[in-house]
This record gives structure tokens, sequence and C-alpha cells, in this order.
């Protein structure tokens, strides 16, 4: 991405993994290359900062390659900065190292660049075929044609545009192939200038228009101030006046722009050299504050001991009234667990039941709505008792419980009235609805699989059904009259379903009889069992 000049994408690559968990030997490399990067991405500030960081780690970095390449960075960054002098410096110390290959590359091309800005290189000078001699053995294309361009720049200074061109050309197609976009940017440049000194206009109009191309990701570049002027001087020399003018502007914005960037590098430096002095100002004055702090901190962690055991006295305190108060509400709920459902079946006892199903029936007769109670008894339960034990009544009774508690609805009020009889109250339920669920009971206690008790028997229950169009609001008499209802299913063969009946003027007056939706006979039962 860097290649490409696309900085950004790059700057942050280089930050996750200088932020990462990875070696600290590729995290420095990383910060390296973050330094460089700034260096073409022209973010003065953060490259300072990080180059400041990068030179104090350089005594301490044992691997002399990682060294080598942090110097090179920092001459890399002067360079760009165009603080030549101290690039240069950096460049000695660089060629000082026991390098070779790439890294030797790399310094002959810094140092040759911080010598050709500060006018000290010339055309013969035989450090430019040791630069490019040690370039061309590591293969390093981007150095060798970077050292080229000085060479030319220098041809150029002296009116050999020829030359120039003979240098430029000779490199051109490896440095297109590359694709890095700088150089490219800076070799088209060149050549648009060389060939316009030449008067070869068509050739000198084609490679600057490659050079603007090149620099449009590359912000307030030289390369791009020249090739607008070379532009604006070859429509000029057409007579191409409206043209020339166009392009005279833009040249005119560009030089301003490529100017202000200087003055931006200048201004970065000078501000990061006041910002060392402030530091160490503030250093000193920092000294002194830590003396003053030392002293304030022995008395504050004598001063935090003490806090320190008041809170855990306070802590103690807590934990204590927390742990009090979490028994008496597991008290209390046990207490209400208690008071309120049957400790065996785990559903509410007949005290509890008492208060919701009254208090369901008030409901339902102030807002004229149905409510229909279902009382239901188990067969022949002494009989289980005394032929397999006690133990074994208790199972039938919580697998009864637990059987009618699934197959219920939500907001039914199921009880164990006591022993072994049971009763569920049903708001806004009407009696053939009631009569249903009852069926549906029965038949689920009916299909209980002893098996888990360790013996071998039936389980049943008779039923008896009634609501409150039959038998009123009175919790006593709709229980009174479902239990009338349930002794007449056992009287008629137990394991059924009987409905009371509201006793007539006709029919006697101690008899309840069965009736169902399909109207039935008054002494028939609704439902039996098979």
């Amino acid at each position: 991405m860097t290649y490409k000049g696309q900085f950004d994408d790059g700057i942050l690559l280089f930050l996750k993994i200088a932020d990462s968990d990875a070696s600290s030997l590729l995290k420095i490399r990383a910060n390296i290359s973050l330094v460089n990067i700034y260096a073409i991405s022209k973010k003065w500030t953060k490259g300072l900062s990080s180059l400041s960081k990068t030179i104090e780690l350089i005594p301490s970095i044992e691997s002399q390659e990682i060294r080598q390449l942090a110097i090179a960075s920092a001459v890399l960054f002067y360079n760009q900065l165009g603080q030549y002098e101290l690039g240069l410096s950096f460049a000695n110390k660089l060629l000082h190292e026991p390098i070779e290959g790439r890294t030797l590359c790399v310094a002959h091309n810094l140092k040759l660049e911080s010598q050709f800005e500060l006018g000290l290189l010339k055309e013969g000078d035989p450090q430019i075929l040791e630069g490019i001699e040690a370039c061309q053995q590591s293969n390093e294309v981007v150095m060798e044609s970077a050292i080229y361009s000085y060479l030319a720049e220098l041809h150029l200074k002296n009116t050999n545009p020829q030359k120039a061109i003979l240098a430029l050309e000779e490199n051109l197609q490896a440095i297109e192939q590359s694709r890095y976009a700088p150089i490219v940017a800076l070799y088209y440049s060149l050549l648009a200038k060389s060939y316009f000194q030449i008067e070869s206009d068509a050739i000198a109009e084609d490679y600057a228009q490659k050079t603007i191309q090149q620099t449009k990701n590359i912000a307030n570049s030289k390369p791009e101030v020249s090739s607008y002027k070379v532009l604006y001087q070859i429509a000029e020399s057409r007579g191409e006046h409206q043209q020339a003018l166009e392009y005279h502007k833009k040249y005119a914005e560009a030089d301003r722009a490529y100017l202000d960037d200087i003055k931006t590098k200048h201004l970065a430096f000078q501000l990061a050299e006041h910002q060392t002095t402030e530091q160490k100002s503030r250093i000193e004055l920092l000294d002194k504050q830590n003396n003053l702090l030392t002293i304030e901190q022995k008395l504050s962690a004598i001063k935090a001991e003490n806090n320190r055991l008041f809170i855990a006295m306070l802590i103690a305190i807590i934990t204590l009234l927390v742990f009090w108060a979490y028994k008496s509400w597991m008290t209390q709920k046990r207490l209400k667990q208690l008071a309120e459902y049957d400790a065996l079946t785990g559903i509410l006892n007949r005290g509890h039941f008492t208060q919701v199903a009254q208090s369901a029936l008030k409901y339902c007769a102030n807002t004229d709505m149905y409510l229909s109670c279902i009382l239901f008894d188990l067969d022949k339960f002494k009989n289980i008792n005394d032929s397999y034990g006690h133990a074994c009544g208790d199972w039938v009774l919580k697998k009864v419980a637990k059987v009618c508690q699934a197959q219920g609805r939500k907001n039914d009020i199921f009880a164990r009235l006591g022993g072994e009889e049971f009763c569920i109250v049903l708001p806004s339920c009407d009696l053939v609805t009631a009569t249903k669920l009852a069926e549906e009971y029965r038949k689920v206690i009916e299909r209980i699989d002893s098996a888990d008790s360790g013996f071998d028997f039936t389980v049943s229950a008779s039923f008896g059904v009634t609501d409150t169009l039959r038998s009123g609001h009175a919790l006593e008499k709709l229980i009174a009259d479902a239990d009338e209802a349930m002794y007449e299913s056992k009287h008629n063969g137990r394991n059924r379903i009987t409905v009371y009946s509201v006793p007539t003027e006709d029919a006697d007056s101690d008899k309840n009889t069965a009736a169902n939706s399909g109207g039935a006979q008054a002494d028939q039962p609704l439902f039996t069992g098979s």
C-alpha cells in the first residue's frame, strides 16, 4: 500500500502491528516503517515524535540490522524534512556501521541525497558510482534510480540535457515496473525538463502529463510544480495563450503549495525543538515537585493505612448486615412456603387456597365472569397405603400433583384440601370447558405408570364439577356441590366425572344427577372411564 502511495492505509496496518502482541523485534521494525511513511506522507509532527523515540532506542538495540534500519530511517526523515545537515550526520554514522547489501545501498543513496541538496555533490563524484554499484549488487531498483535522478539533475544544472536523458531512460523501464509513485513521478518530471531543453516539446509534454497523473496521490510535490511549468512554457511557445494561462495558474498554485509545504516542514522542526526545550524545563520542575511529592506520599501512606482499616471495618459490618438480611429473607420465604403450600406436593394448602379462591370468586362476581370448580379424590387410596406403605402413597400424591400441574392452565388455582382430595378453581372458565379439562385430568391420572414407585398398581380419581351459575359465588357452597357430584362419581363406579345438577321440584332433593351439553339422562354420568 505504501509503495502505491496509499499512505494512510499503510500507517493503519503498521500501527496495528506496533500495538499488537507481536515480538518486540517486529514492533520495532513497524515503528521504523512508520517513521519512513510519515516522511513520505508529510506528517512531520507525528514523524518527529516517532523519530525521537526511535533515536533514543538506537543505543540499546542489539541487532545490527535493526539498529542500521533505525539510523537509516532518521536520515530519510531528516532529508525529507529539509534538515539535510542532520541527515548527512546520520548518513555518515550509518556508513561507519558494518553494513552490506541493501543497507549499504540505502546508506549511499541517503548520503548522496543530503550532499546533493546541500550543494556538495558534483557530476564526477566517485561516491555516485559507489552508490550505484552497491544498489545494483543488492538489486535495489528504487534506490539505484534515485541516485540516477541526482545525477540527472546535476546534468541539467550544468546544461547537459542529453546526458540527463541518457541516465534517466537507462533505468526508466525498471522504475516503471516498480510502480513506486514518488520516484516514477520524479523521473517523468526530469525527462519533461530535459526534452524541453532540447526543444522536443511533444515528448516533454507527454512526460509532463504523465508526471501529473503520478502525483495525484502525492500532495505538494516538486515534480508536479516542474511539470506544470514545462506545460505552460510549451503552450506559450505554441501561441496557445489561453492554455498557457491555465497551466500557469496550476503551476502557481502548485508552486505556492510546495513552498508552503517547505515552510510547514521548518515550522514543524522548530516546534519540535521548542517542545524539547520546554520538556527539559518541565523535567527540572518535575524533579523539584517530585521531592515534595515524596514527603506528601509518606503522609498519604499513613492516612491511607488508617482509611484501609476503617474501610475494612465498614465492609465487615456491611457484610454481617447483608448476611443477616439474607438469612432473615430466607427464613421469611421458608415460613411463607410452609404457610401457603402443601409440604408434600408443593401445591397450595387448604388455608392459602381458601384466601386465593375467595379473591377470585369476588373478582368474577364483580366482573360477571365465569368461574368453575373441579374437585377430585383418588380412588381406593387407602388400599395403596395399606398394601404398599405410606411412602408409596406419598409418591402417588406427588405424582398426581405433578401431572395435573403440567396439564392445567397458568391462572388455575390448584390445591390439596387434605388426604387424597384435590380441588381446582378455574377463573374465566365455563362449565363445558371445565368438564373437558376435568376429563383431561382424569386421563393423565389414569395413565400414571407406577413402575417408578417399585410396585405395580393403577391410579384413578373420581371427579365432581360445578360452576358459579349452579352453585353461586360462596366458596363453601361451590366446594360442597362439587363434593356432592364427586361422591356421585364414586357411587357410580369411580374413575369418572359428574357435573353437579341443581335439584328441581320434579326430582329427588337428595340425589345429584349428571348433565352434559348433549342432553344426557339425569342419572347418567357425563364421562366414564374406559
